[in-house]
């Protein structure tokens, strides 16, 4: 059973630099959201709407921007999201963390390099050179196979598979069941049939990077599929051949990336985006849910829909699509005085 820990409003304030506006002696043993916050949690307010009903809320203290009247203690700091994850991270469960060595029912064969301080979960199958860096953990169940290198302070869960010639960078979280460096779905129709493209390349994840459960980075064809340093990928990925994506980029579950597409840096994706092959997708750039891209995106855009287009064209088009029954009735009324116009004649 995992013990509540306890730390009080002014501790808080310190760990945040917060300004404490209100009595802060209170015990906190936990955060939550700003409607089910009780008097033993801390919530925050990044809505000016939520502010407006901060009379009802019964939370221990209220993480805001800026200074309002307020019954509820206030932690008032310059940037609301960056507090409230340093809170969190302090009612964290204290997991038992795994040791550093090689679990006994592991295997490791001849030829692997595993640093002394990493940890080799149960049940892990580790090739021949393959190189795991200081204070990695390879949970129960993963395999890394032949000639794979994954860098320093990594954390891969149970049943991760990472396939041979594959590169991960330092500070890298992969999730449970996601599959690094499968063959990628390249086919040439010959003779009557389709028959695999050998994929000869690898895959290149930089630092940082975080990949959600049952994701799939499949490798290149030749050279390599590319997840930038710092890009997050969600739940239920898949990222297809010789995709280059770039730095600090965000994929949100569901996401299909077509073979050789490539992704600027600060690009975002929302759930359940396809793209089309071969396409290019500028810096910073947001991609709508669900949207279907089929052509090159440029730079700094907001696009939605399938095929994917401007947001700001989009609402013109859906305004325009709501007045189609309107229009038609006004066109069958036009259609008949025309007829009735030409039947005198």
């Amino acid at each position: 059973m995992t013990t509540l820990k306890k730390i009080t409003v002014d501790e808080i304030a310190k760990l945040t630099n917060a300004q404490l506006v209100g009595a802060g002696s209170g015990e906190v043993t936990g955060a939550a959201s700003f409607e089910n916050a009780a008097p033993n949690q801390v919530t925050f307010a990044a809505d000016a709407k939520l502010l407006e009903q901060i009379g009802n809320c019964k939370a221990a203290a209220v993480i805001v921007k800026n200074k309002i009247e307020s019954p509820v203690p206030l932690l008032v700091v310059d940037n609301v999201e960056r507090a409230l994850i340093e809170t969190l991270k302090q009612f964290m469960p204290a997991l038992d963390k795994p040791r550093p060595g090689i679990h006994k029912s592991a295997i490791v064969e001849d030829g692997a390099a595993i640093d002394p301080s990493a940890s080799i979960g149960p049940l892990a199958y580790i090739q021949k050179g393959v190189k795991i860096e200081a204070g990695t953990v390879i949970g129960p169940g993963c395999k890394v196979f032949q000639d794979s290198t994954i860098g320093t302070n990594c954390k891969l869960d149970a049943n991760v598979v990472v396939y041979h010639n594959c590169t991960i960078g330092n500070y890298c979280f992969i999730s449970a069941n996601s599959t690094i460096g499968a063959t990628g779905f390249g086919y040439y129709f010959i003779d009557g049939q389709h028959r695999l493209i050998p994929h000869t390349g690898g895959v290149i994840i930089e630092d940082c990077v975080e990949i959600g459960a049952n994701s799939c980075v499949d490798r290149a064809k030749f050279g390599n599929t590319i997840i930038g340093a710092g890009t997050k990928i969600d739940n239920l990925v898949q990222i297809g051949h010789n995709v280059v994506i770039g730095k600090c980029c965000l994929i949100v579950a569901q996401v299909g990336i077509a073979g050789s597409s490539k992704l600027g840096n600060g690009v975002v994706l929302a759930g359940q985006v396809g793209l089309k092959d071969h396409v290019t997708i500028g810096d910073m750039t947001q991609v709508g849910a669900q949207a279907g891209v089929i052509t090159d995106i440029g730079p700094n855009m907001q696009v939605v829909g399938s095929p994917a287009i401007d947001s700001k064209e989009k609402i013109r088009q859906v305004l325009l699509e709501q007045k189609l029954p309107e229009m038609s009735k006004q066109l069958k009324q036009l259609i008949k005085k025309v007829q009735q116009l030409e039947s005198r004649t």
